[in-house]
């Protein structure tokens, strides 16, 4: 089979790191594998790591990125993806988020009918989404959700490559001493992209916690960039400012990012950087959104398997109750290895690249062997463009092409 796997975007980031391992190991099935992924000015360090793994990469400039427009009707990314989809003589397509999905809908399945594979690792799936067709997501909450208006998703959690972050293969004492962290000093990190909508809000809260912890021993190190970059900084510098010391450290983007995991003491954060967390043996608290946090543990896990390794919480953004939790942390060496022991042991049993590969084959094989006729893929092209949450995002220019697409 020939298969491209789409990318919303080439930076750094979780769904773009299990896109790339699942392709590996697609390849290693057996198929021929490239990828497709854009970018607003110059490709991101996904760019190299496609190169690194040694798979194609078809990289798209597209400005939309640039904008913050994150929602489908994307004309020439629809262009772009059908053209690679031609030239690679692909057989699938298989994409990530819903924004590249309706591109490829448009672009490769309706006016093609290649067919299309979906994975979303969000915190929803929109209703406007085709209803047909195969599509997958991480939790067992969003496949019930899902099942009620569309064909039943299928469950893969975020996979985690269990040989790569593997706390046995960085240099902890070099990556701590590099970033001015002292023997003594407890070392709570974040490795995430600076995302406004679902990531920054949890990273200005803990550091606020930090600055409430006002504890020497304790250093945050906030691993990523992203738009909100500027914006985590200076609550980093006002918190410095305040405590008198450089207790917040922003560290920028790391094209290798397993030795902040493996330094730390204590971990912070959210979906599959979540999950590497674990990987590395780390305890770990997850982070949200309006509030939302929780340590990860035997006592929470039936909540995370179900859920995901995010939540929404009540509103209430005060830092207290979180700098609680990881003074809990902080004080008791035990309990951050009983945690650290139990994450690492979860991830191992449940959430391996292996299983999640064997998977995603048998998903491939559903989606090649129901091929869908013309007058439903124009069909159901017509109603995804006339659901308001689409239809108010499309240009003038947009709604015209679709209409002559569609005939």
């Amino acid at each position: 089979m020939r298969l491209i796997v789409g990318l919303h975007h080439l930076e750094l980031g979780g769904s773009q790191l299990n896109a790339l391992d699942l392709a590996v190991a697609m390849r290693d099935h057996g198929h021929e594998v490239a990828v497709f992924g854009n970018y607003t000015d110059r490709p991101g360090p996904m760019a190299d790591r496609v190169r690194d793994n040694g798979l194609p990469l078809i990289a798209e400039r597209h400005p939309a990125e640039r904008l913050g427009r994150t929602m489908p009707a994307r004309p020439a990314l629809s262009r772009a993806i059908a053209r690679a989809a031609r030239d690679f003589r692909a057989d699938l397509l298989h994409v990530y988020e819903f924004s590249v999905g309706l591109d490829a809908f448009y672009g490769a399945h309706v006016r093609r009918g290649i067919p299309i594979v979906t994975t979303i690792y969000g915190m929803r799936v929109p209703r406007w989404m085709p209803r047909y067709g195969e599509i997958i997501v991480g939790t067992q909450q969003l496949v019930d959700e899902a099942a009620a208006f569309r064909a039943r998703p299928t469950l893969i959690e975020p996979p985690v490559n269990t040989d790569h972050d593997d706390p046995a293969k960085a240099d902890v004492p070099a990556f701590r001493a590099q970033h001015g962290i002292a023997p003594g000093e407890i070392l709570i990190s974040v490795v995430s992209r600076l995302e406004p909508d679902m990531k920054a809000e949890g990273i200005l809260r803990t550091i606020r916690a930090v600055g409430l912890l006002d504890d020497s021993r304790v250093r945050f190190l906030v691993v990523g960039g992203g738009p909100s970059f500027d914006d985590v900084a200076a609550e980093a510098e006002r918190v410095n400012t305040a405590l008198g010391r450089p207790a917040v450290i922003m560290a920028g983007s790391m094209e290798d990012p397993r030795p902040a995991y493996a330094a730390a003491d204590i971990m912070v954060g959210m979906g599959g950087s979540a999950l590497r967390a674990m990987a590395f043996g780390r305890p770990l608290v997850v982070l949200g959104i309006k509030g939302f946090f929780l340590g990860a543990g035997p006592l929470t896990a039936e909540h995370f398997l179900r859920e995901g390794f995010y939540g929404i919480g009540t509103g209430d953004v005060d830092a207290a109750p979180l700098a609680a939790e990881l003074r809990t942390l902080i004080d008791d060496p035990a309990l951050r290895a009983e945690r650290g022991a139990w994450g690492r042991r979860l991830v191992l049993d449940r959430f391996s690249l292996t299983a999640a590969a064997k998977t995603l084959n048998a998903v491939y094989e559903r989606a090649l062997a129901q091929p869908v006729p013309r007058t439903r893929r124009i069909t159901e092209g017509a109603r995804v463009a006339g659901h308001k949450a689409v239809a108010d995002l499309l240009s003038d220019g947009a709604r015209r092409r679709v209409r002559r697409l569609l005939g």
